[in-house]
């Protein structure tokens, strides 16, 4: 049986967001949406901008770190155009994970191997993964003590279930061994050879916990000021936020994160509009105010991302050298 072409993936991917984004529309008052639009704090709304890029500015710090200390070789001012240029695509791609191979794309094309890019990109992602759970956990544990958060052992569940094969494949060797055993096996489809790749350029990093460990104390203010980028946004639109409902934000952003994680929508669309409004009524946010900050909150997002596009466009002409290797784990900023 023939499988489904691109376009008809994309086609499905489009009509999914659209049926959602239709069925949402009907549950809530339109009127009502567009008088929060009307009446939203541009400079709250600037200011959930300000805090957006500066969490993606500190992300293509992270990436330019583990790019360093694999032994990738390039500027932190061409670690940043590249990693807005994949942020832009991202956004802009019907495939979830498009940006990340535009990154992939514009790294090895200077000299890297493309394994070796790959590897450090996925630790990255698996970086921001753990460190987005790991906050949501904090958050419902700390929200335990002065509120009952309806589902909340089932949050923490997911959380947990999210975490636990990272530190499966980092801290125990027989985890490890079973994923090597696993590409082995998939030498009839010409994956074995780019898996075992990935799987050995990532193997080097577990002899470098302490970096390990700084990273993801990065990643949990990178992960912070995107939670906070919300909780901006519902301000701006005036819904009341107390410290209660602001802790709710640190569990339920991180839920909206993983259920984006499937490709079956355009980015999220819908998904995140739909699961927003049932989290949210949770604190008493209702319908209309819900849908409002998810949605406003992908358009910050949309926006900032607008900088990759500018990026792109006036990229400098690619020299034709390689770059230069430097010696593992010295991952100083040039």
């Amino acid at each position: 049986m023939r499988m489904p072409g691109r376009g008809f993936r994309l086609i499905l991917k489009i009509v999914v967001s659209a049926g959602l984004l239709g069925f949402l529309l009907t549950k809530i008052s339109t009127d009502q949406l567009l008088a929060l639009i009307e009446a939203l704090d541009r400079r709250l709304i600037a200011a959930a901008m300000g805090v957006f890029l500066t969490s993606n500015i500190l992300g293509s710090f992270q990436w330019h770190v583990l790019l360093r200390s694999s032994g990738v070789d390039i500027p932190f001012k061409k670690t940043i155009r590249f990693y807005f240029v994949g942020l832009f695509f991202n956004n802009f791609l019907p495939a979830n994970i498009g940006g990340d191979a535009v990154k992939v794309y514009d790294v090895s094309r200077v000299g890297n191997s493309v394994w070796q890019v790959v590897a450090v990109t996925l630790l990255d992602r698996i970086i921001g993964i753990f460190s987005l759970c790991l906050l949501a956990s904090l958050a419902v544990l700390g929200l335990s003590n002065v509120t009952r958060l309806e589902s909340s052992w089932i949050y923490l569940l997911i959380f947990l279930g999210c975490m636990m094969p990272v530190l499966g494949l980092y801290f125990f060797k027989p985890v490890s061994g079973v994923v090597r055993w696993v590409v082995g096996r998939l030498r009839p489809l010409s994956w074995d050879r780019g898996g075992s790749s990935i799987l050995d350029y990532l193997s080097e990093f577990k002899s470098r916990k302490v970096l390990v460990l700084k990273l993801i104390a990065l990643s949990l203010v990178i992960q912070s000021f995107r939670v906070c980028t919300h909780i901006l946004v519902a301000v701006s639109l005036g819904v009341q936020i107390d410290g209660i409902i602001a802790g709710a934000f640190f569990v339920f952003v991180p839920l909206l994160s993983l259920a984006m994680i499937p490709p079956v929508t355009i980015n999220g669309l819908g998904i995140r509009e739909g699961l927003g409004i049932l989290l949210l009524a949770q604190v008493g946010i209702g319908r209309t105010d819900a849908f409002a900050i998810e949605f406003l909150t992908y358009v910050v997002s949309v926006f900032v991302s607008l900088l990759g596009l500018v990026f792109f466009i006036f990229k400098p002409k690619l020299a034709h050298t390689r770059t230069e290797k430097v010696p593992k784990g010295d991952p100083t900023v040039t």
